[in-house]
């Protein structure tokens, strides 16, 4: 694909995925604004994975997409189209769209842009809308790559390819205020996160696996038990089968006091999950995975320790049911005693 970019002057992106595509993404905008630094540039995500963008020294205006007021209301249709409105006042020059989805697509041809970019995987309608195909292929990189390939097409450079997350400051101050034990010190315990929680129950390890594995650090590491809002249940669930209180148990964090605390750690633990992808841009990071593998989306970073089943025929899955005869093999063949081993030996080094 090659083409003039000396006249474009706003460039939209769009990515309607959820939190980890947002957080993959980052290193997408910094080195397109780096290439370009005379541009305005847009973001357009879904509204809940848009917090870390507002922060971006890249990004000049942060779109969030209500999808739940769409989705899920009888009003849906009419509140598009007045979305859509609204887009078409941007006046964008270029929309590159990494989503791959119907509605990202409707979007990108309803802006108004001359040009209209996003990849090319597979025969559907929406190629009829675009102007440039980006011919990397899903599921053969990491994401991070994968949407880096779109820059690289363009002809432009990748300058640094790791993923920053910059906070504001009243982050840390809102989390010292609701657990100030955080930011007590200690030299005698490592401060641990344990996430159990996952947005599809097929990646979540198990309640008893998170607890066992929390009563075993509880003796030389200080352990923050954390999940999302709606995974109240996950935590009490963990809480339940626990042994040994944590030091902060907690569902009721923002994404900037979570990304803040794995600041001030020395380790997070966790399912394949958006989490996982934040803390990875702050601290050393463990994942448990199961449905799907680790080579293409696991923590973009060095500083990782991952937990994976290997072969299994049913892998890569499609998460709406098991189709394993065993339920939850993948998950199931990660033994608590071995992770915990592992990582009893990993806390030595850090």
């Amino acid at each position: 694909m090659s083409m003039s970019l000396e006249n474009i002057k706003h460039i939209l992106v769009i990515n309607l995925k959820y939190l980890g595509d947002s957080i993959w993404m980052l290193p997408f905008v910094e080195n397109l604004k780096i290439n370009m630094p005379d541009i305005k540039l847009s973001v357009l995500v879904n509204k809940g994975t848009d917090a870390f963008f507002y922060n971006c020294p890249a990004v000049d205006n942060v779109i969030p997409f209500p999808r739940n007021d769409i989705k899920n209301h009888w009003l849906g249709g009419i509140r598009f189209i007045s979305f859509i409105r609204n887009l078409r006042k941007l006046k964008p020059d270029m929309v590159i769209d990494l989503t791959e989805s119907d509605r990202a697509t409707i979007l990108n041809y309803c802006s108004g842009a001359k040009i209209r970019i996003s990849y090319k995987n597979e025969k559907s309608w929406r190629q009829w809308l675009l102007t440039h195909n980006i011919h990397s292929k899903i599921n053969s990189k990491h994401m991070v790559d994968y949407y880096l390939d779109v820059l690289r097409e363009l002809g432009l450079k990748i300058y640094d390819d790791k993923i920053k997350i910059n906070l504001p400051e009243d982050a840390f101050y809102s989390l010292k205020n609701k657990f100030p034990i955080v930011f007590k010190h200690d030299t005698t315990k490592k401060k641990v996160i344990v996430h159990p929680g996952a947005r599809n129950a097929l990646r979540q390890w198990g309640a008893e696996n998170f607890a066992l594995l929390c009563d075993a650090l509880s003796d030389i590491c200080k352990i923050f038990l954390v999940a999302g809002p709606s995974e109240g249940d996950v935590l009490n669930n963990v809480v339940r089968f626990m042994k040994k209180q944590p030091e902060i148990c907690s569902n009721e964090l923002n994404l900037y006091e979570f990304a803040a605390l794995c600041e001030l750690s020395d380790m997070f633990i966790g399912n394949d999950s958006g989490p996982i992808h934040i803390a990875s841009a702050k601290t050393f990071t463990v994942g448990i995975y199961g449905p799907t593998i680790p080579e293409f989306v696991s923590p973009w970073t060095d500083r990782k320790l991952i937990f994976d089943c290997g072969p299994l025929p049913c892998r890569p899955c499609e998460q709406d049911k098991c189709l394993n005869t065993e339920f939850k093999a993948c998950l199931e063949s990660i033994k608590p005693e071995a992770v915990i081993e592992k990582i009893m030996e990993t806390l030595k080094t850090l």
